[in-house]
């Protein structure tokens, strides 16, 4: 089992947070998996669905990983549309282009980038999506105004992130199943328990559901409106460029 490093806390330094996920990238789907209880591709379908994509569009999903939420998006935009997964980590994406290889899928281009510095022009896409991502870059709302300025007038920026559960006693259990029993499972399965000690500190640290739809307001966003998933245990923000 690795003694490898990962960030002490959100928003921790870009290139950390790029060789964790490096290391855990063979593992991080079949984790992702386990540890949502196989509820996070209903909540990327979610997601997706509040992106009002039409076919033809142009989407963005950054943070991409390895694929599977601009996987959905490429099944909205349809043919003559496209999809651009961007991601910090080489291994994730090398993992999403081989799924796009198995799946012949030739709507999803996957691009290594930074979120904080997006190289895509204004007004170039009608969404762009972030899923679990929003933890790992350096400043949130400087994060959400490069999604709104690659954003076309009137497209949307939708968020789908981790929070703690406000409901009492859920959140009880939630604490305990995301403290002991996700870093013990996700080191046993991954060789790299630093990685999933990280994830509970990262959202417990984490900007609260309504400092996220504030990051938001501040970028530019309009209408910015949240959907609360599992009560609470996740949260899809969306919002609009005018």
């Amino acid at each position: 089992m690795t003694n490898a490093s990962a960030p002490e806390l959100p928003h921790g330094d870009p290139k950390l947070v790029a060789s964790m996920f490096d290391r855990i990238a063979r593992r991080y789907d079949l984790m992702n998996r386990l540890l949502s209880l196989g509820m996070d591709g209903g909540w990327r379908k979610m997601a997706t669905k509040m992106c009002q994509l039409s076919p033809g569009d142009r989407a963005l999903d950054i943070a991409s990983g390895t694929g599977d939420l601009a996987f959905e998006m490429a099944k909205k935009v349809g043919n003559d549309g496209f999809v651009v997964g961007l991601d910090i980590s080489r291994e994730m994406l090398l993992l999403g282009h081989h799924k796009s290889l198995q799946r012949d899928e030739k709507r999803v281009d996957h691009q290594e980038g930074d979120a904080m510095h997006l190289p895509y022009g204004d007004n170039t896409f009608r969404a762009a999506a972030m899923a679990f991502g929003g933890r790992n870059v350096p400043d949130l709302t400087g994060a959400f105004a490069e999604m709104t300025r690659v954003l076309k007038p009137g497209g949307r920026v939708v968020f789908l992130e981790l929070n703690r559960p406000t409901l009492w006693g859920f959140r009880h259990l939630f604490d305990f199943y995301f403290h002991k029993f996700s870093p013990f499972v996700g080191g046993l399965i991954s060789g790299d328990r630093a990685a999933y000690e990280y994830l509970p500190r990262s959202v417990d640290n984490f900007e609260s559901v309504e400092d996220i739809k504030v990051c938001m307001t501040r970028a530019g966003l309009v209408d910015v409106r949240v959907k609360a998933l599992m009560f609470g245990v996740a949260n899809i923000h969306a919002g609009v460029k005018p």
